[in-house]
């Protein structure tokens, strides 16, 4: 081949390589851009309780959550959790025996009881940092990263953390999310809880306005999470939230800060056929004797317990579970065989002329199993032996059925 025609052959060629380098790439199909994942819940539960023989069994439809999230671009993303409680919408009732006296009450939720839970648009800015906005997880304790059914080894949520702060916590802010090495750190800005909502048996837990059409954002919060992980299933790290949560209130009734301020150190590990999780949370309250002078006079509709708050609240646990089926080579199969302790005092500490109720002191063992197919469905069980803190008639025994799915 003569040098002429080489030479041809050679420009043809990168004329070429340079076309399909500045192609643009094929536009994503609307099925491309748009995934669904869900999970859900059933549970069934048999009370042996002392503090209320009476105490009648039954099963819920704990939840179910539709998962929708649409990518704009490659670096631009909408995410949504839709969930369904209860399985309807609407009000319900509840006859709640500890802290209204014997008297029904009625629990009605924004838009029913369907409810938004999350809708964000993140922003991956750089590789190692996203940006999102709109109605956030807040990243504080261990259900803000393992909350869904098969993430846990218990048939629910952990009652340390689902009797002392809201969980799942979800509100409006700004939010970024930053990766070093094995470090991953969150921060948010949000609006602030509502203290009218504040009670003896769970704290702030009820503070997140979720009962009312428009929230208040009088006040915004801080929330902050730094994680370690040490391998994809072996995550340690600390978490820390704090704002004031007065303003709003849903009426201008007090003038006095309320600062809740609420730490916590998490780890999850799973190893071999082990898992192991734990946390230890911690939690204060400005001003609780004056907050709760004020929430005693709240009219009955605003649908608040109007019991003393504490001004501080202390919770921890630590679980172990062991899969019998880690030797056979089944990854399919999963049998977990699990124990784990927890105690959550709501009214820890007191002040002024707040009486410290031992009713609110709770100790709990709490033995199950579980069996996971293929990583999308579970049949769990567990016996919660409770204890709490009042010298007689104090075992509250609960056993708890529950079918999970998730896809």
């Amino acid at each position: 081949m003569s040098l002429a025609k080489i030479t041809t052959l050679l420009l043809l060629l990168s004329a070429g390589i340079a076309v399909a380098q500045t192609a643009p790439e094929p536009t994503k199909t609307f099925n491309e851009k748009f995934e669904l994942h869900g999970y859900g819940e059933i549970t069934y539960n048999n009370f042996n309780w002392e503090t209320y023989p009476d105490k009648r069994n039954n099963i819920d439809l704990n939840r179910v959550v539709f998962e929708p999230e649409y990518a704009f671009s490659d670096k631009l993303k909408l995410e949504m959790e839709i969930e369904f409680e209860h399985g309807g919408t609407g009000s319900t009732m509840e006859f709640d025996k500890f802290e209204e006296f014997g008297e029904f009450e009625m629990e009605i939720e924004k838009g029913g009881e369907v409810i938004i839970e999350e809708i964000e648009l993140a922003w991956q800015i750089k590789p190692w940092l996203e940006l999102k906005a709109g109605r956030l997880d807040v990243p504080v304790g261990h259900i803000a990263a393992y909350g869904e059914p098969l993430d846990y080894l218990t048939t629910t949520y952990n009652n340390v953390e689902a009797a002392l702060i809201p969980a799942q916590w979800y509100e409006y802010g700004i939010g970024a999310e930053a990766e070093w090495k094995n470090f991953t750190f969150e921060l948010s800005l949000i609006n602030g809880l509502d203290n009218s909502a504040f009670s003896s048996a769970n704290w702030i837990q009820r503070g997140n306005q979720s009962r009312f059409e428009y929230v208040n954002a009088a006040a915004f919060a801080i929330a902050a999470r730094a994680d370690y992980a040490f391998s994809d299933d072996i995550v340690t790290g600390i978490s820390f939230y704090t704002g004031n949560t007065t303003p709003n209130r849903p009426k201008p009734d007090i003038t006095a800060d309320g600062f809740v301020q609420v730490a916590d150190i998490h780890l999850h590990a799973k190893f071999g056929g082990f898992t192991v999780n734990g946390l230890l949370l911690s939690g204060s309250l400005q001003n609780a004797e004056i907050i709760s002078e004020a929430n005693r006079n709240l009219s009955n509709n605003l649908n608040v317990k109007r019991t003393p708050v504490a001004s501080a609240a202390l919770g921890y646990f630590v679980e172990g579970g062991y899969n019998v089926l880690a030797t056979l080579n089944k990854p399919d199969h999963v049998l977990n065989i699990f124990c784990g302790y927890y105690y959550y005092d709501s009214m820890y500490k007191t002040t002024g002329d707040i009486f410290n109720n031992p009713r609110w002191e709770r100790s709990e063992i709490r033995p199950g199993i579980n069996y996971i197919w293929q990583n999308n469905i579970a049949v769990k069980t567990d016996y919660t032996i409770r204890k709490i803190g009042i010298p007689d008639l104090n075992k509250e025994n609960t056993f708890t059925l529950a079918l999970a799915y998730k896809f």
